[in-house]
């Protein structure tokens, strides 16, 4: 294998691929990046931890074909060290990659790229288009809401529904839910919900970023797969069941209250300086044409302050974690937003406050 290439297409290949590859499995060849040649003008680099799996192509000057796999994470800091506009990467016969840059070179330790596991294009199912854009900020508005705790996958995993014309995105960790509709009329149509986990999530978004117009996305054998611009991504769907989330959102809450989104967002932030780090715990006082923020440590003090609402109601104290409140609020764009609260253990629903369609529900906390 030798071939020249750009050192922006080379870094490309490796900042979308480096961060799959699994340096913590029992398998030592998935910490490595997968480089193959694909004709005289194309590169191929590839990764995967069995459960999430990526090829980028780009083009390249190829003088001898083949391929290598060499330690991820080490190759993408080399690369992004490298003087010049133009890379050489040669293999000996003994699996060493040879790179040169500018003045500086270097010889990695590789591995024969035989014993890669094979990694699909998805070239024969039936695919559909979507909007990147649509698609990438659906995901940003509900992966917050994913559960860390990988023992319990329907819940770390968002539930991505389509049928074609209008698909929704929902996540909970049992603790506050997000949702979004958006259209998406070329969409998938799943006779039923899926369930896409956290990283593959995370990678997909990191893959649409930046990018306009439509990309490909299939579903198969237990595959959702994502194609466009050179990149191949594809996610191992997730088990179980995930709860039914329509029984969550709250339809009875009396006590409506419109806010503007960044007053109250900048407060939130504010007070819950003071709040536990572990916590995160403040409490609303809610009073006719105000709201007032208050968090109380007794390591460090307590804050508290007043924001102006559009409220006429009866008052009510409640408490909840800041940090999911902020989260939420900063994925909203909205000039203004409504808050829906009930009783002091009911939970909060918060939506754009003429409506929308990204809702977030938040549980109350004891204080």
């Amino acid at each position: 294998m030798d071939f020249r290439i750009g050192r922006n297409d080379l870094l490309r290949g490796l900042y979308l691929t480096h961060g799959i590859a699994d340096r913590k499995s029992t398998l030592p060849i998935l910490a490595n990046v997968l480089i193959r040649t694909e004709g005289k003008d194309k590169v191929v680099f590839g990764a995967t931890d069995l459960k999430v799996a990526m090829m980028v192509t780009v083009g390249a000057k190829v003088a001898d074909e083949g391929g290598i796999t060499v330690g991820a994470r080490q190759l993408y800091e080399i690369a992004k060290g490298l003087a010049g506009d133009e890379v050489r990467l040669q293999r000996s016969d003994q699996d060493w990659l040879f790179l040169s840059g500018g003045r500086t070179e270097f010889k990695v330790v590789g591995v024969s790229d035989r014993d890669y596991p094979k990694l699909t294009s998805g070239g024969e199912a039936e695919s559909y288009k979507v909007d990147s854009g649509v698609l990438c900020e659906m995901i940003g508005k509900t992966i917050i809401s994913v559960s860390q705790d990988e023992t319990r996958p329907h819940l770390a995993s968002v539930l991505f529904e389509s049928d074609g014309e209008r698909a929704t995105m929902v996540s909970t960790d049992g603790h506050r839910l997000s949702k979004v509709s958006r259209a998406m009329p070329e969409g998938p149509r799943l006779a039923s919900g899926v369930l896409l986990p956290r990283k593959g999530l995370a990678e997909i978004r990191r893959v649409l970023e930046g990018r306009e117009g439509q990309s490909e996305v299939w579903v198969e054998q237990g595959l959702l797969g994502l194609r466009g611009d050179g990149v191949v991504l594809t996610v191992k769907l997730g088990e179980g069941q995930f709860p039914p989330y329509d029984q969550v959102i709250p339809k009875e809450n009396d006590k409506k209250i419109s806010v503007g989104r960044a007053e109250l967002l900048d407060a939130l932030r504010r007070v819950s300086i003071i709040a536990s780090d572990k916590t995160w715990g403040i409490r609303f006082v809610l009073e006719k044409g105000s709201i007032t923020i208050e968090a109380d440590n007794p390591d460090l003090g307590n804050a508290k302050e007043v924001v102006e609402v559009d409220y006429q109601g009866s008052g009510l104290q409640i408490g909840f974690n800041a940090r999911y409140f902020i989260e939420l609020l900063e994925e909203m764009g909205e000039k203004d937003v409504g808050l829906e609260l009930g009783g002091d253990l009911d939970p909060a629903l918060v939506r754009a406050a003429e409506g929308g369609e990204y809702i977030g529900v938040i549980m109350p906390m004891r204080l």
